[in-house]
């Protein structure tokens, strides 16, 4: 009784200290409103170095630091200060701190940009804050969005900022139903059937690519994230009430990310090759999850594995 009191405090604790950092960060973001008229590029920059990376910093030293989240890497060893577009699974809200955990040791974090569905930028505070921020709302609606992807990536390229732009392209979240009904699609299709993934979907990724090859953006990072629960085995992420109610989470919790490095210039340009690129990659992840369950970090796939303190 007595433990599940102390877990509820500290999740409250965590929580209302996040929301109130949050609304402050907020009302940074609004002010800086003030000067759109003057220059975008400074209120770019503010929303990127300022409030994105603070929040952002905060989340991930309360995740590793506080709560002990040991992170794991292998693959690619790939530079600071590098522009990508980032392609990743997508299991939970956790894969942010994976993503960010890179992100942080290449010094990258304010510059992390996410397609992220429209519906979220409705959301009080937050929703604001993401489109300040400079993230990439889009309706997962072609006829709507193309437009819409020409006009940030224009912009992306007009300033020449350094940028991660992240795409989870499998679209949405994994969950059973979610890969069954996918399994059920790529059967129906003859296309490969993944274990561990949803098939992902080509188009916003083909276009990224087309509107940023010959730009400062010149790599793809391919980001494969894992979890492992002592008793639960692999890809049974901690929620965010277990991540902030609970002192420690590694253990229960092992959490990895292999990194992939490609060159942009080394892409198809057919777009149709490219969609098809994408996909034999997610058919080689699928495998190295699939190694995973049965030997974790000792996977051969995974090469050297890296812990790479920060906090």
């Amino acid at each position: 009784m007595l433990n599940y009191i102390t877990q509820t405090l500290r999740a409250l604790f965590y929580g209302t200290a996040l929301f109130s950092f949050a609304i402050s960060i907020n009302i940074v973001q609004i002010c800086s409103m003030l000067l759109i008229p003057y220059s975008r590029r400074l209120v770019w920059d503010i929303n990127s170095r300022g409030a994105a990376q603070s929040m952002w910093w905060v989340m991930q030293y309360i995740f590793e630091k506080n709560h002990k989240g040991n992170i794991t890497f292998s693959g690619d060893r790939i530079p600071s200060d590098e522009s990508a577009v980032v392609i990743s699974n997508h299991r939970s809200f956790t894969d942010f701190y994976m993503l960010h955990a890179v992100a942080i040791r290449r010094n990258m974090l304010p510059h992390v940009k996410y397609f992220a569905k429209d519906s979220l930028k409705y959301i009080p505070f937050f929703g604001f804050g993401m489109w300040l921020m400079g993230m990439i709302f889009i309706k997962r609606n072609w006829t709507q969005d193309e437009g819409q992807l020409k006009k940030i990536f224009k912009t992306i390229k007009r300033y020449a900022a350094p940028i991660w732009v992240v795409n989870f392209v499998e679209g949405t979240r994994l969950t059973q139903k979610k890969l069954q009904e996918s399994q059920a699609f790529a059967r129906d299709r003859g296309l490969p059937i993944l274990q561990n993934l949803l098939l992902p979907r080509t188009k916003g990724f083909v276009a990224c690519i087309r509107q940023l090859r010959n730009t400062h953006v010149k790599y793809v990072y391919d980001f494969t994230i894992a979890y492992r629960h002592i008793k639960k085995g692999l890809q049974c992420p901690p929620n965010l009430l277990q991540i902030h109610s609970l002192p420690i989470i590694t253990p229960p919790w092992y959490f990895h990310v292999h990194v992939r490095k490609y060159s942009i210039e080394d892409l198809p340009s057919d777009e149709e090759k490219l969609a098809e690129w994408v996909k034999q990659v997610f058919v080689e992840k699928d495998a190295i999850l699939e190694d995973m369950k049965i030997k974790w970090t000792k996977c051969e796939k995974l090469g050297e594995i890296r812990t790479e303190k920060y906090f």
